[in-house]
């Protein structure tokens, strides 16, 4: 970052359309590397040598699978916030984990079955003793509703998670999992925090969210970006126990 906003350091090519992309600091790095998986179901991690200042490879692979419909949403790639795996949804019907080891290093991956057939978003929660997917989904009617898992990794299996939550916005197509716990699910109408029992909904201007980024480190404010090119800033209000007391959205321009 210089005085005129941030400088590009390098390129680099892919030779993919790139699906998803994730940060991913295994146990130990004080440096983040990045998680990248393209359309054509490969994999590969990458990180920045400050020694050589090039772009190294940590590890590649393929990520597909013989039978399966690739999933209707697209790709989704998500990272364990404690570095124990990383997901992928890329087929109906499945979930595939990618464990790591505690030095960081990838072992087999293996699939899971899924009986939600209509994925829209999927995260892993914060301050979970066991890795714990928080899923949004929608039904055989178009409703939606939000199911949380843990993988049972000895098991190589889904357990059902800590709580789930029925009949969301028919809108809802976004989900954000928060450092403190808990979840957002971003509506074309509303912002709604869920966190087992607890439910606080605002109500929004009509917004598709086309991007999300986190302001500071305890996420108690994002960035969020819309279809219309706007930028808003959501502000997360907690008490002295780390639960949500209120949501505002501040239009930035």
């Amino acid at each position: 970052i210089g005085e005129e906003g941030l400088q590009p350091l390098m390129d680099v090519p892919l030779y993919g359309r790139v699906a998803t992309m994730e940060l991913w600091r295994p146990a130990g790095q004080i440096q983040d590397m990045l998680f990248i998986s393209t359309e054509r179901f490969k994999f590969c991690i990458i990180a920045y040598d400050t020694t050589t200042k090039e772009i190294v490879t940590r590890a590649n692979g393929d990520i597909s699978d013989r039978t399966g419909r690739p999933a209707e949403v697209g790709q989704l790639g998500i990272v364990d916030p404690e570095h124990r795996m990383i997901g992928l949804h890329l087929y109906d019907g499945l979930f595939k984990v990618i464990p790591t080891s505690p030095s960081g290093h990838l072992r087999e991956a293996f699939n899971m079955r899924l009986e939600e057939l209509q994925v829209l978003d999927v995260v892993f929660l914060h301050r979970a003793p066991k890795p714990t997917l928080a899923l949004l989904y929608k039904d055989a009617k178009e409703l939606r509703h939000l199911k949380t898992y843990t993988i049972e990794l000895k098991e190589k299996d889904l357990r059902p998670g800590p709580w789930n939550q029925s009949n969301l916005e028919s809108g809802a197509s976004t989900l954000v999992a928060l450092p403190f716990g808990g979840v957002l699910v971003l509506g074309e109408f509303s912002i709604t925090y869920l966190s087992g029992s607890t439910f606080k909904t605002l109500s929004v201007d009509f917004a598709c969210i086309k991007a999300v980024g986190k302001v500071d480190r305890e996420g108690k404010r994002w960035l969020l970006g819309d279809h219309h090119g706007y930028l808003k800033i959501l502000v997360i209000t907690l008490g002295e126990r780390y639960e949500v007391l209120s949501l505002s959205l501040e239009k930035l321009g």
